[in-house]
C-alpha cells in the first residue's frame, strides 16, 4: 500500500511538471521582476491534488413513488482508494481537487476550487428505517407498509446509496497567506493558508432498492468549508501543499432517475478531507527589490 501511495505521489509530480511546460511562455516573462513574493496582489496560482475523505453518520430521506422512509444514523464511508491517481481517461468518475487562485491584495487569495468526492453507504449495517413502502414496490426483500423505528441490514434489503461516479463540490474559497519562513532569495518559502468557502454540489448518484438500480446526474444541494494548510515554495514557481479541510454539505435534493422527478434522496453530513497537492505560481507584476511594509 505504501509503495502504491508513493508512487502515486510522484505521478501527481509529472502531472505538475507537464502543467508547468506548458505555462512557461507565461514564466519567462515573469524573469524580469527584481523580486518575486508570491503573496502580493496580481498573482495566479494553480494546483491540482489528491486526497482522503471521512465521513460523518447522516440520516438519509428517501421519496419516490411508491416509497416514502428515512434511514437514520447512517454510516458513510469512501468507497474509492485513498489518495489514488486519477485515471484522466475517466475523468468524470475520478477522486481529486483542483484549484485556480488569484491573489486580489497582499495577502489574500481568492480561488475557484472543484473538489471530486466519492462517497456511499458503508456496507454491512443494520439501522432504524422509519416510513412507508407500497406492498409493489419492493419485490425483493418484501418490505411493505408503514414502519416506525425497525432495525434493518441493510446489506439484506439490497438498499444502497452513493455517489459510485462522484460527487462534484465546485466553491469559491478566501484565503489568508501568512509567511512562516523564507530563505533570502526566497528559492524557498513556507506560507501558512487558511481560510472559508462556499459552493455548489454536484452528484452522479446510483440508487439500489427493490431490485432495481437507478441512477441521475444532478445539481443538487451546497455546501461551505473551511481550510488550513502549508504551503512550501520552490524556486519561486513550485510548490506543494498540504491541506486539512472540514466541510459541511445540505444534498437537499438528489435525484435519482432518468424519467422521475420526483424520486429524490436528501440529507444533511459532515466531511473531513487530508489533501497534498502541486501546483505553480505564476507572477504578472514586478515589484521592488525589498519586502517593505505598507504604511497607510
Amino acid at each position: 500500500k505504501s509503495r502504491r501511495m508513493a508512487k502515486n505521489y510522484f505521478s501527481l509530480i509529472r502531472v505538475s511538471f507537464l502543467l508547468m511546460a506548458c505555462f512557461s511562455p507565461l514564466l519567462l516573462q515573469a524573469q524580469n521582476a527584481k523580486a518575486q513574493n508570491s503573496t502580493y496582489a496580481g498573482n495566479f496560482n494553480f494546483s491540482i491534488g489528491l486526497g482522503s475523505n471521512f465521513y460523518s453518520k447522516s440520516t438519509l430521506k428517501f421519496l419516490g413513488s411508491g416509497y416514502d422512509f428515512s434511514l437514520d444514523d447512517v454510516a458513510l464511508w469512501q468507497n474509492s482508494p485513498a489518495f489514488s491517481m486519477p485515471d484522466f481517461s475517466k475523468l468524470l468518475s475520478n477522486q481529486y481537487n483542483i484549484s485556480v487562485g488569484y491573489n486580489i491584495r497582499r495577502g489574500v487569495n481568492l480561488s475557484l476550487g472543484i473538489d471530486r468526492l466519492k462517497y456511499g453507504i458503508k456496507p454491512g449495517q443494520s439501522v432504524f428505517l422509519n416510513g412507508y413502502v407500497s406492498s409493489e414496490m419492493d419485490t425483493f426483500s418484501n418490505l411493505s407498509g408503514q414502519y416506525t423505528d425497525e432495525l434493518i441490514n441493510l446489506d439484506s434489503a439490497r438498499i444502497q446509496f452513493g455517489s459510485d461516479v462522484g460527487m462534484s463540490f465546485v466553491s469559491i474559497e478566501l484565503n489568508l497567506m501568512q509567511n512562516l519562513y523564507r530563505t533570502k532569495r526566497r528559492n524557498f518559502v513556507v506560507n501558512a493558508i487558511y481560510g472559508i468557502g462556499a459552493g455548489v454540489l454536484h452528484t452522479n448518484s446510483t440508487f439500489n432498492f427493490g431490485g432495481f438500480e437507478e441512477s441521475k446526474s444532478s445539481l443538487s444541494g451546497f455546501g461551505v468549508n473551511a481550510n488550513a494548510g502549508l504551503r512550501f515554495e520552490f524556486f519561486k514557481y513550485f510548490y506543494v501543499q498540504p491541506n486539512l479541510s472540514a466541510s459541511f454539505l445540505d444534498q437537499i435534493s438528489v435525484y435519482t432517475h432518468q424519467n422521475a422527478a420526483k424520486n429524490t434522496v436528501s440529507h444533511f453530513f459532515g466531511a473531513f478531507n487530508s489533501s497534498i497537492s502541486a501546483g505553480f505560481i505564476i507572477y504578472l507584476k514586478s515589484k521592488k527589490d525589498c519586502d517593505c511594509p505598507v504604511w497607510n
